[in-house]
């Protein structure tokens, strides 16, 4: 994460809230919410995060 905050909740109900300057790794089953205006990068597999994008995409434009 470059900057800014960000809490990451998981399907347990567990959250962890990261912050400028981590490093994370976030396992399948959750979600991610922006606290403030961040900076991050996002690596993930292309075909499982295209899925995930195209999901968003219908959700939030539907």
């Amino acid at each position: 994460m470059i900057e800014g905050q960000a809490t990451i909740t998981y399907t347990s109900g567990e959250e962890k809230v990261c912050s400028g300057g981590d490093l994370f790794y976030c396992p399948p089953g959750h979600s991610v919410r922006a606290e403030q205006d961040s900076g991050i990068i996002l690596f993930s597999p292309q075909a499982e995060h295209c899925t995930v994008a195209e999901h968003l995409k219908e959700k939030l434009t539907g």
